[in-house]
C-alpha cells in the first residue's frame, strides 16, 4: 500500500500541470491537429514493441535487463492509448443512426480484421519453417469469428467495446459518465479475477473498455478544446513526471499490479498526449502525424513486413547487428504499410485495408 500512497501523492504532483490558464471556444473534436500525432506516438511504440519482442524471440537480441525493462514500458500504455484515443470520437460516431454506424464499423474495423488475420496467419503458415513465429494452423482462421489472433484482438475487442457502447447510449439511452462507472466495475472483476466463462474476448473487454469510457469522457468534455493551449512548461514537465513515474514502477516490479495498470496507462496517456500537443503545436516531425493518419494500415500490416525484412537479414545477408535490425526493422514495420496504401491508391483499388476512405476522418478507426 505505501506504492499507491507515494503514486497518489505524485497524482496530486501531476494534476495542476494539466490545467489549462486560457478559455477557449468548443473546437470542433476533427479539427484537433494533436489526435494524429499521439495516434503516430501510439503506432510507432506498437511497431517498435513487435520489433524487439521479435528481434528477442530469433534470437538476435539477447534478452536482458534493459530489453525487458522497454517491453514493460511500452506495454504498459501503448494498447490502452489506442483505446483513449478512440474513445474520444464514441460520440460523434453516435451521432448517425444505428445501421450508418455499424456499417461504418464493419467496413473499417471488422473488414480489415478479416482480410488480415487471413493474410498474415496464411503468410505464417507458408513461411513456418524459415521464421520464430508461434505455430498456427489453418483452424486459426476458422476461428477468427469468435477467437482472435496475433495483434489483430485489439481490432475485435475494439469493435466489441463499440457495439456495447452503442446499445449503452443509443438503446438504453445510459450516460457516458454512467458507461465508465460499468467498465470501471467490471475491470475490478478482472482484478479479482471474477469469472466471465470460456469466451476470452470478454476478458479483453473488461480489462480496456476503462480506457474507451475515459477517451469518451474527455471527448465530451469541455475541457477537451483547451488542452491546445496548455503551456509548454506544463506539457514537458507532465511528460517527463509521467514518464518517470511509469519507470519507477517498473523498477519496484509493480507496474503488474491489478490495481496499479490503470494507473501507469493513464499516465502513459498523459504523456503521449502531452508529446502530441507539443509537436503539433509547431508542427515538428510532421512524418509522425502522417504515421497517425495510417495508423490503421500501419497496424494490420506492420508484423509481415518486419518479419520477412528481419529474415532477409538474418538468413540471405547474414546480417546480426542488434541496433540495425531494430532501427531498419521498426521503420521497415512504418513505412512498407505506408508505400503499400500508395501503391493500391495508384492502381485504383482502394480496399486494402478499409472498404472506404478514411483520410478524412481523425478518429483511430472511424
Amino acid at each position: 500500500m505505501g506504492y499507491i500512497q507515494i503514486l497518489l501523492t505524485m497524482n496530486k504532483q501531476i494534476s495542476p500541470l494539466l490545467i489549462p490558464e486560457i478559455s477557449t471556444n468548443t473546437t470542433n473534436l476533427q479539427k484537433i491537429d494533436w489526435v494524429d500525432y499521439a495516434k503516430g506516438i501510439g503506432i510507432f511504440l506498437v511497431v517498435f514493441g513487435h520489433t524487439l519482442i521479435g528481434l528477442v524471440n530469433g534470437g538476435i537480441i539477447t534478452p536482458s535487463e534493459v530489453s525487458e525493462f522497454v517491453e514493460k514500458f511500452i506495454y504498459s500504455f501503448h494498447m490502452p492509448l489506442f483505446f483513449f484515443i478512440s474513445g474520444l470520437f464514441g460520440e460523434r460516431s453516435l451521432k448517425k443512426t444505428l445501421s450508418v454506424f455499424f456499417q461504418n464499423k464493419l467496413q473499417v474495423i471488422v473488414y480489415p480484421y478479416l482480410v488480415w488475420s487471413v493474410l498474415q496467419t496464411g503468410m505464417q503458415l507458408i513461411a513456418s519453417p524459415y521464421t520464430n513465429q508461434p505455430p498456427t494452423s489453418w483452424m486459426d482462421i476458422l476461428r477468427i469469428g469468435y477467437q482472435p489472433i496475433m495483434q489483430f484482438w485489439f481490432l475485435y475487442t475494439l469493435f466489441f467495446i463499440l457495439c456495447v457502447y452503442a446499445v449503452w447510449r443509443k438503446v438504453c439511452k445510459l450516460s457516458p459518465v454512467s458507461f465508465l462507472i460499468f467498465s470501471a466495475v467490471i475491470y475490478c472483476l478482472h482484478v479479482f479475477d471474477v469469472s466471465f466463462g470460456p469466451w476470452g474476448v470478454l476478458y479483453l473487454f473488461r480489462r480496456h473498455a476503462i480506457y474507451f469510457a475515459l477517451g469518451v469522457i474527455l471527448g465530451n468534455s469541455k475541457f477537451l478544446p483547451k488542452l491546445s493551449h496548455i503551456k509548454d512548461t506544463k506539457l514537458i514537465l507532465a511528460t517527463i513526471m509521467s514518464l518517470a513515474i511509469i519507470a519507477f514502477t517498473i523498477h519496484l516490479q509493480i507496474s503488474n499490479n491489478g490495481l496499479i495498470i490503470p494507473v501507469v496507462a493513464i499516465y502513459g496517456i498523459t504523456a503521449s498526449l502531452a508529446i502530441a500537443i507539443f509537436l503539433s503545436r509547431y508542427q515538428w516531425v510532421h512524418f509522425v502525424k502522417n504515421w497517425g493518419i495510417l495508423s490503421l494500415e500501419i497496424f494490420v500490416a506492420h508484423s509481415i513486413a518486419s518479419s520477412v525484412f528481419r529474415n532477409l537479414l538474418a538468413k540471405l545477408l547474414q546480417i546480426h547487428h542488434p541496433t540495425i535490425h531494430l532501427i531498419i526493422g521498426t521503420l521497415i514495420g512504418i513505412y512498407i504499410p505506408i508505400y503499400l496504401d500508395q501503391w493500391c491508391r495508384k492502381i485504383g483499388f482502394p480496399y486494402l485495408f478499409t472498404l472506404r476512405d478514411r483520410r478524412a476522418s481523425t478518429s483511430v478507426i472511424s
